[in-house]
């Protein structure tokens, strides 16, 4: 049984929570947060024996095998390393990292513990996602040759300006919220390198991205055109086109229909689309893998230099970098 400690009691860590519940051989054994009024607002509703007002104390207990991280994406660095050092397996929200940088850091510290450190990007190990990377394997439909991916959602009005998607000081902005869904899955599809890459943004008052705009050429020509959004609904779908046809991801993130040249398939997922990523987590400690085979360290790392580089190009740095 792998015993789970969840850092921080947000919504996403009650999205985990509910899910972990159709994973054999997994279970929430503790709980963190900021305070321990939030610990234990988390712990009691989830029925969490061990609840901990410090993420020190969590990481030096014996009560844990693995944490899942899900504070803010300024804090994933510091509480990733923090408990490979308690030599704790780790799954951290996507992103990883702030920057390529301290995911490096990161991936050595964990090789060097012996743990499993992996992104949870939950959507690279749903069923649509699955069956559209195997078809695209498959070259059944020839080489790629243009792709429109989106994923934007009108979430900052009225929001306040000090809280985690308009702060500059916790990572905010489109970019590495939103924008990171619809690039890991450009680098998930698509294996040839990068020719050309622009990007322009739109800003909010607080100096983060409020959307983003990446066109990507590859080397052998096809182009690939991204968007991110906070403040705008997109569509959310990935349109791919293929020398010999198109395959349409219907809200690609959370994708459960798929056209193949028209042609519709059901693909659902269990539970709320995270008990996919929980399970192969699970099952890569239980067979003493200290690497993911779909969410490697290599797609992370791709990821996040891809993400360097757009922050580069439109010019977004974060203070404490």
């Amino acid at each position: 049984m792998v015993r789970f400690g969840i850092v921080g009691g947000g919504g996403i860590a009650k999205k985990f929570a509910r899910d972990i519940a159709f994973v054999d051989h997994a279970v929430i054994s503790a709980v963190a947060a900021r305070t321990k009024e939030k610990a234990e607002e988390y712990g009691v509703f989830y029925h969490v024996k061990h609840m901990f007002s410090s993420y020190e104390e969590m990481a030096k207990s014996d009560v844990i095998d693995a944490v899942y991280i899900a504070t803010p994406h300024s804090f994933h660095f510091e509480h990733a390393m923090l408990f490979i050092q308690h030599k704790k397996h780790v799954l951290v929200e996507k992103p990883i990292t702030v920057n390529a940088r301290q995911f490096k850091l990161l991936s050595n510290a964990a090789k060097t513990a012996g743990v499993l450190l992996m992104e949870a990007m939950w959507t690279h190990f749903l069923p649509a996602t699955k069956f559209v990377k195997d078809l695209i394997d498959s070259n059944s439909l020839g080489k790629m040759q243009e792709s429109y991916i989106d994923f934007g959602y009108s979430l900052i009005t009225n929001y306040p300006k000090e809280r985690r998607l308009l702060s500059p000081n916790l990572g905010g902005g489109s970019i590495l919220d939103i924008g990171v869904y619809p690039i890991s899955f450009f680098l998930l599809i698509n294996q040839v390198p990068i020719y050309e890459m622009s990007a322009e943004a739109s800003w909010t008052e607080t100096g983060v991205d409020a959307s983003c705009n990446i066109e990507i050429t590859d080397e052998q020509g096809a182009h690939f055109h991204i968007r991110s959004s906070i403040d705008e609904n997109l569509p959310n779908n990935a349109h791919l086109i293929f020398e010999k046809g198109t395959i349409q991801m219907i809200d690609f993130s959370r994708c459960k229909e798929v056209y193949v040249n028209s042609v519709r398939y059901d693909i659902p997922y269990e539970g709320e689309g995270f008990v996919h990523e929980i399970r192969s987590f699970v099952e890569d400690i239980e067979h003493a893998k200290t690497e993911d085979a779909i969410m490697t360290h290599e797609a992370s790392k791709k990821s996040m230099r891809l993400m360097d580089d757009i922050r580069e190009e439109i010019g977004l740095e974060y203070p404490f970098e």
